[in-house]
């Protein structure tokens, strides 16, 4: 197969790597083509914050500050030119040339801008303008029980590759273009997501989810379908790895690929046994999604604190801790908030309630008594109270502490001295309106800018974190919305990636209360029993909890275990 195939421009910035045409250069010459295609705001945040450890200056921080603002000035005038384009007459012809003019001094500052901070600090001028990394340069990377599966979905076809430390493959999935890509994508979803089930009565299942409703029927061939034709045909490269890192598009970044399944199925979907015994592909692998295969760059080689924590595949150079890290004195193991108070009945259900445009009050301000009705969550307490007494040296804020108060100002030392973070509570979706994502916390009496009960993406990527883990243990908080084929890792997991954190456990669908309770302090419980020197202990941890949930046979149904994502680095 010629690279030709995959239908892909590089970008205007992008530096070809001059090969010859043997089909390994080919492949190599694809693989960094895929990359160039593959272009999200996470690995946007990914990006930038890593740039701040990287240089460890305050002069560079007004530097990014006047960039940001020449970049948001480009863009505004070239909306504006667009629109003068309809305007007729000298008047349009005036205008236009204004425009034009300001426009290009914009450029003419901005690539000024550029140069001095190539030249002063190359890291961040690297990590803002990220490359697609070379196969040499990845596979460096990786260490000697990982590999990594790119997933590229284009119009026509899916496009796949498979590469480890030794040995990369490629494979062209013909059957599986855009279009059918978010169809299997879209069954699959409809089997985990609840809203549409219908009722009925089996009691001895867990009434979390599937409270006085039936478990519905799990589309097992669609599951296996997209593993033997995605993953088998370059699975050979991941013999023997324990770990696999992930970049996917499209359909797939609503989809958590623990949920596949890597034997056919037998028997009928709506027999209640028939996922005993299945065989998945988190039995194979402990999984961990990137939203570019080059955050794995940036996550091991510049968002770090010291040089020796750098992987040894980075290319040379030095890290130096940024001053705000030098004067932060030893870390606690956690801060969490969650459990807020509010009125609403439990219903024994879950974490996911109203799109956030439901709770929105007139102008940027949630409506407090909106908010202040929502479900009670006892699984929230229970889950922060288990992890309290895991570590004492900790911040927990439940109840009438867990305010946006708290995270945004009078706790935000500890939030930046941290180790992990936890937010256990109501997570809201983007609504069809300017409504952001956010998380719910104890609404106070009377709604105000600095406090109005609900943590806003923007809001929270203005925290300031050295978090090794983020968890985000409510409903939908992988993406902006659960449409298949949106931005992937859009929303909240950008926030939290943008504020500093290195990993964040996100979720893909409404959640059982009580599963996720299992699932995240048996994670927790992992992280605590691993070896220091475990480079994949965060996906290593949520995996066995996976498997210990999905154990228990009312959880059996991947609706309970396999909502959440490792995005980040494995450990």
């Amino acid at each position: 197969m010629a690279a030709v195939t995959l239908g892909l421009t590089l970008r205007s910035d992008a530096v070809a790597t001059v090969r010859d045409d043997t089909p390994a250069s080919l492949r190599a010459e694809a693989f960094e083509a895929a990359q160039w295609a593959i272009a999200s705001d996470a690995a946007d945040a990914l990006a930038k914050v890593s740039a701040r450890f990287a240089a460890g200056d305050d002069a560079l921080g007004q530097l990014a500050e006047d960039r940001e603002r020449l970049v948001g000035r480009r863009d505004r005038l070239e909306r504006e030119l667009e629109g003068l384009y309809g305007l007729a007459g000298e008047e349009g012809v005036r205008r236009r040339a204004e425009s034009r003019a300001e426009y290009d001094s914009v450029l003419e500052r901005l690539r000024a801008l550029d140069a001095q901070i190539a030249v002063q600090f190359p890291a961040y001028a690297e990590l803002t303008r990220p490359r697609a990394l070379t196969v040499e340069e990845t596979q460096a990377l990786l260490g000697p029980d990982e590999a990594l599966l790119l997933v590229l979905v284009n119009p026509e076809a899916t496009y796949v590759w498979g590469v480890s430390r030794d040995r990369i493959e490629w494979a062209r999935a013909a059957g599986l273009g855009e279009k059918a890509m978010s169809e299997a994508v879209g069954r699959l979803r409809a089997s985990l997501t609840q809203a549409a089930a219908a009722r009925g009565d089996e009691p001895e299942f867990d009434p979390m989810i599937f409270e006085g409703r039936p478990v519905p029927a799990y589309d097992r061939a669609t599951a296996h379908r997209l593993y033997a034709e995605l993953i088998q045909p370059v699975e050979g490269v991941f013999e023997g790895k324990s770990t696999l890192i992930t970049v996917v598009t499209g359909a797939l970044t609503t989809l958590p690929l623990a949920v596949l399944m890597t034997e056919p199925s037998t028997g009928l979907d709506t027999d209640r046994d028939a996922l005993d015994g299945a065989s998945w592909l988190i039995d194979r692998y402990a999984l961990a999604s990137l939203p570019s295969v080059s955050s794995l760059k940036a996550l091991r080689c510049h968002l770090v604190v010291a040089s020796a924590d750098r992987h040894p595949g980075c290319p040379p150079g030095k890290i130096e801790p940024t001053r705000a890290d030098a004067a932060v004195p030893e870390r606690i193991q956690l801060a969490a908030f969650g459990a807020p108070v509010l009125s609403g009945q439990a219903v024994r259900g879950s974490r996911g309630t109203e799109p956030a445009d439901r709770v929105m009050g007139e102008g940027r301000l949630a409506n407090v008594a909106v908010l202040r009705a929502l479900p009670d969550l006892p699984g929230s307490r229970a889950e922060l109270a288990a992890l309290g007494r895991r570590y004492p040296n900790s911040l927990v804020r439940t109840g009438a502490e867990a305010t946006e108060d708290a995270v945004r100002r009078t706790d935000t030392a500890a939030l930046s001295n941290a180790r992990f973070v936890v937010f256990s509570t109501h997570g809201l979706m983007a609504g069809a309106s300017v409504a952001e994502p956010g998380l719910v916390l104890t609404p106070p009496t009377t709604a105000s800018e600095a406090d109005d009960g609900y943590l806003t993406a923007s809001e929270a990527a203005q925290l300031r974190l050295r978090a090794e883990f983020v968890v985000l243990s409510a409903c939908n908080t992988a993406a902006s919305d659960g449409r298949p084929g949106g931005e992937g890792l859009s929303g909240l997991a950008r926030a939290f990636f943008y504020a500093g954190a290195r990993s964040v456990l996100v979720s893909h669908w409404e959640v059982s209360d009580l599963a996720t309770t299992a699932l995240i302090t048996g994670t927790f419980a992992g992280l605590d029993t691993a070896a220091p020197d475990d480079s994949a202990a965060r996906a290593k941890s949520l995996q066995a909890a996976m498997l210990a949930v999905r154990s228990e046979r009312r959880w059996g149904h991947p609706a309970y275990w396999a909502a959440f994502t490792l995005v980040g680095t494995p450990g």
